[in-house]
């Protein structure tokens, strides 16, 4: 009885995922809607059953899916059924924070995977195609410089100051790419959190800011990627671009460790609200009170100083 109420649901899951591939593949206006949608499904299903049944509901997923989509179809959904899969595991545990970084974190290295085999395979390199693109703007914007009668001091700054918009932009794709996957997976969160509610009834809601906590591996994580950027890389390169994506990622994820201390300080101490949103400020705009705040990031993982916060309440 309960092995036919498994494969019933599972028909009934793989047919709406069925569906929602079909919308995001071949309705444009919707597409965005149904792909972050379409996980849904497969969250639901390994809440309900477990890994290993949805892991064998996404394999017929994925068949189906080349079936109705062809190679879009095969590129897109192993994706979504892996965040479906992934997410779905840890509301299963009842960690709904952990399910959202889990689906942030297969968003980002799908995508990352996606660029590797584009390079290696199809040799469709994104980032050098961005480069040769502002390389042959380069004459259209010197030309424009010149007929405006700006003088050959003036162009040459106005090239360089062009430049290193380019070489700040390309920087900034790592960054731009982790707010993407983090925002993907929050709207995978909201849109299925209403369901999860009949599913699961006893869900926690997810953790204040002041309690968030990075496991204390991520200093270790930390100080490897310190040692990446020592190796010479050219700018633009995959290399480059894993080893820019890596310090970044752990870089922000550093200085929200620190900024989540000092509201958690704050509220122990009684100490206005607005000192913290003060300090969020001066760290994102003033970048030496921002390698302060990630000081306090580390110390926070590798010492616990929010127990020694509590003790010295406690006295």
């Amino acid at each position: 009885m309960k092995q036919t109420k498994a494969l019933v649901e599972g028909a009934i899951m793989i047919s709406i995922f069925s569906v929602m591939t079909l919308f995001y593949l071949y309705v444009p206006l919707l597409s965005i809607i149904f792909f972050l949608a379409a996980p849904i499904p497969i969250i639901l299903y390994t809440i309900r059953h477990g890994l290993k049944k949805g892991v064998a509901a996404g394999a017929i997923g994925i068949v189906i899916s080349f079936l109705i989509g062809s190679i879009n179809g095969l590129m897109t959904a192993p994706i979504l059924i892996a965040v479906g899969l992934g997410m779905g595991v840890f509301y299963r545990r009842r960690q709904p924070g952990n399910a959202i970084i889990t689906g942030a974190l297969i968003y980002l290295f799908s995508f990352l995977i996606s660029f590797v085999v584009s390079v290696q395979l199809f040799q469709i390199d994104i980032m050098n195609m961005a480069k040769e693109s502002i390389e042959q703007m380069m004459p259209m914007v010197e030309s424009t410089l010149k007929q405006s009668g700006a003088s050959e001091k003036d162009i040459a700054k106005q090239l360089k100051q062009f430049r290193e918009i380019q070489d700040t932009a390309l920087s900034a794709l790592p960054v731009a790419l982790l707010i993407c996957v983090t925002m993907m997976s929050f709207v995978n969160h909201w849109f299925v959190r209403p369901l999860i509610k009949r599913f699961v009834p006893d869900m926690p809601v997810l953790k204040k800011f002041k309690d968030m906590r990075l496991p204390k591996s991520m200093v270790w994580y930390y100080l490897l990627t310190l040692l990446l950027m020592l190796i010479q890389t050219e700018k633009g390169s995959f290399l480059w671009l894993v080893q820019t994506s890596a310090f970044q990622i752990l870089f922000i994820l550093v200085l929200i460790q620190g900024l989540s201390f000092i509201f958690y300080y704050c509220h122990e101490k009684n100490i206005s609200k607005v000192v913290p949103i003060f300090a969020v400020v001066l760290a994102v705009l003033y970048p030496p009170i921002g390698t302060i705040v990630r000081i306090i990031g580390i110390a926070d993982i590798g010492f616990d100083l929010r127990e020694k916060v509590k003790t010295n309440n406690s006295l």
